[in-house]
């Protein structure tokens, strides 16, 4: 067929022509959308939500993606360090929160003119910005827009940044700076007991067919989600995969066995360049000298570098032996497999287009187990997987994409779940302990609704586990209040076989990490994790920091599987005189107050815009309440 190599290699083609027109680490957001094409009309150009009164479709946000991106590229053009998007993202959310902020700008008579995008980038860049600069820059961008085009997308994503901060600059007090301070020194530690809601559901008597029928109905299209605290009955995507995979670090040792003497004086020759000594003497300073053998080596002797040739060799070794079976199992198996399929689908696409019956049946894909027994290869094949089950599948969910050692690429769920990762289609893979994967799609299901009959033993389950929280709930309080009487602390190691569960003393935050190119500058402080509570959530994380000596406190996990009894083991205060200390963090501590106190005032500023425009608090656009085009 006349695309079968285009269609094996139309992702690596299409990464190529990204990176030839445009910044591709600028577009890595926005690129899927503007590559999945235009739409036609509106038959074919899905409501995304109502602002206004006004149906937005999505062809409405691609006009909004588009500019953002030359507007995000160009500020990362001229200056990296503005980030990887200064003016924003491009996710549903986002766009149509940029809409309702142009809406905002015009109606407060912002104007929008190309000399204020001008203005702009004189300022962003200290008054450097000149015509042959800018031209430099736009020139990248000449296929798509004008120069004066670009100034405008820049004046607009201008605009919507300003209305967005026009909450104000935030007050703040003493208060907040100390209890940022506090957040991140004060720890506590505690004894909990979990009472699991699933001991209690035996209590609960069966359902009526019409509370299960009903409870079935409110959920049936919600998609399963495991922090939270309804039931979602949607079958989720779920995709079956095989994988090839061997050991590349035990391969390694072999051949660093199997090496001779010659062998690595050879490979040692043929890279003596790279063991050159540095020496302030220029290397022929002796050229000419009758004693030039009494000269000190230029180069580092081989004996010395013998152990790291002996490891280099055999990594060499192990690469190409490993690439020689990949790329034979692609080429006599994996390809054929993937174009008799893809042949196939273009046979019956072309029939139904011609109106005609179809009579082809879609290839199976071969069977591997021979081709791994020959080639030395192990052979798993997954069961069905979903998204949350992928990310944790064995030593491939750890790889990333790639051919060696810690190559950045995408991990293997977000790749495998990815809708242009094609069924049949072989990727290459590698972890961190240097075990490489061949892996393709075998099957790849779309979320679905199943009937009633098929899961009414999980919607029964389910309904009998909402109905049971409030006897979990009751048992724990009522444990909760005896502790209190007797001094409020938790003395047993199990509780009526439950067993005692004592955390490290934590703070509530984690600092932030170091800002690469920003000296001194720290990222944004962090929750701390609770590894020993499943989905803690914030009920229970308040709960957990608010506690007192003498006094339990009981509270669910977010999904309200187990609801818990917290006390107090210890606490290690933060106190002023640290903060204030000569050496202290103050100023630090200032500005994460500041941050988080402008971040909560642009939110609520956000929040106001957004129920004017007449966006439902609750909405989220189908491409997060689904969890399924989830990237990394």
């Amino acid at each position: 067929m006349p695309f079968a190599v285009f269609r094996r290699h139309q992702r690596k083609l299409l990464a190529v022509f990204a990176i030839l027109a445009m910044l591709g680490f600028v577009l890595a957001d926005s690129l899927p959308k503007l590559l999945s094409g235009g739409y036609t009309g509106r038959g074919g150009d899905p409501v995304v939500t109502t602002l206004y009164g006004k149906s937005i479709h999505r062809g409405d946000l691609g006009a909004m993606a588009a500019q953002r991106t030359r507007a995000n590229a160009f500020l990362v053009e001229l200056n990296p360090f503005f980030g990887r998007a200064p003016f924003g993202d491009t996710t549903t959310r986002a766009l149509v929160d940029a809409l309702i902020l142009e809406h905002e700008a015009d109606r407060l008579g912002m104007p929008l003119r190309p000399d204020l995008g001008r203005e702009f980038l004189r300022e962003m860049s200290a008054g450097a910005m000149n015509k042959e600069t800018f031209d430099a820059i736009a020139r990248k961008f000449s296929s798509q827009v004008t120069g004066e085009q670009l100034l405008l997308d820049l004046a607009n994503q201008v605009r919507i940044s300003q209305v967005r901060r026009l909450f104000g600059k935030p007050v703040v007090t003493p208060l907040d700076i100390f209890e940022e301070y506090r957040a991140q020194n004060e720890r506590v530690s505690a004894r909990i007991v979990g009472f699991s809601v699933e001991d209690f559901a035996s209590k609960v008597p069966e359902p009526s067919l019409e509370k299960v029928t009903a409870y079935y109905e409110k959920y049936k299209d919600v998609l399963p989600e495991p922090a939270r605290d309804t039931p979602g009955f949607k079958v989720p995507r779920q995709i079956k995969v095989e994988i090839l995979s061997i050991d590349g670090a035990a391969l390694i040792r072999k051949h660093k066995d199997q090496l001779t003497d010659a062998e690595l004086r050879t490979y040692y020759e043929n890279r003596k360049p790279e063991f050159t000594l540095k020496d302030e003497f220029p290397p022929d300073l002796f050229a000419d000298d009758p004693n030039a053998e009494l000269s000190p080596p230029t180069v580092q002797p081989f004996a010395d570098v013998r152990v790291y040739l002996a490891t280099s060799l055999a990594e060499d070794k192990a690469r190409a032996e490993i690439g020689a079976k990949f790329d034979r199992v692609k080429e006599e198996v994996l390809n054929k497999d993937a174009d008799k399929y893809y042949d196939a689908l273009d046979e019956i696409s072309e029939a139904k287009k011609e109106g005609k019956t179809v009579n082809v049946a879609l290839p199976s894909p071969r069977d591997l187990k021979p081709v791994a027994a020959s080639e030395g290869l192990q052979l798993e094949t997954s069961p069905l997987l979903t998204r949350e089950l992928a990310e944790n599948f064995g030593e491939i969910s750890g790889a990333d994409v790639g051919t060696t050692r810690l190559s950045g690429g995408r991990k293997f769920a977000v790749e495998f779940f990815d809708a242009k990762t094609a069924l049949y289609e072989p990727v290459e893979l590698t972890d961190v302990l240097n075990r490489h994967f061949l892996a393709r799609k075998i099957e790849d299901h779309p979320p679905r609704v199943p009937p009633l009959d098929e899961v009414r033993a999980q919607v029964t389950h389910a309904w009998k586990l909402e109905q049971a929280r409030a006897l979990t709930e009751q048992a724990a309080r009522t444990y909760a209040e005896a502790l209190g009487k007797d001094g409020g602390k938790i003395k047993e190691e199990t509780v009526n076989g439950r067993p005692v569960i004592s955390t490290p003393a934590i703070t509530r935050m984690q600092p932030g990490f170091p800002i690469p190119g920003q000296m001194f500058q720290m990222g944004p402080p962090s929750l701390t994790d609770f590894p020993q509570i499943p989905y803690a959530g914030d009920e229970f994380r308040n709960a957990y920091f608010d506690l007192e000596a003498g006094r339990a406190l009981v509270a669910p996990n977010a999904p309200k599987t187990t609801y818990y009894v917290l006390a107090l083991n210890q606490r290690i205060p933060a106190t002023f005189a640290t903060l204030y200390a000569p050496n202290g963090e103050y100023p630090r501590y200032q500005r994460e107050a500041m941050i988080e106190s402008q971040r909560h005032g642009d939110e609520e500023w956000m929040k106001r815009l957004r129920a004017e425009a007449g966006l439902p608090a609750d909405w989220a656009p189908s491409d997060e309440a689904n969890k399924e085009p989830r990237e990394s």
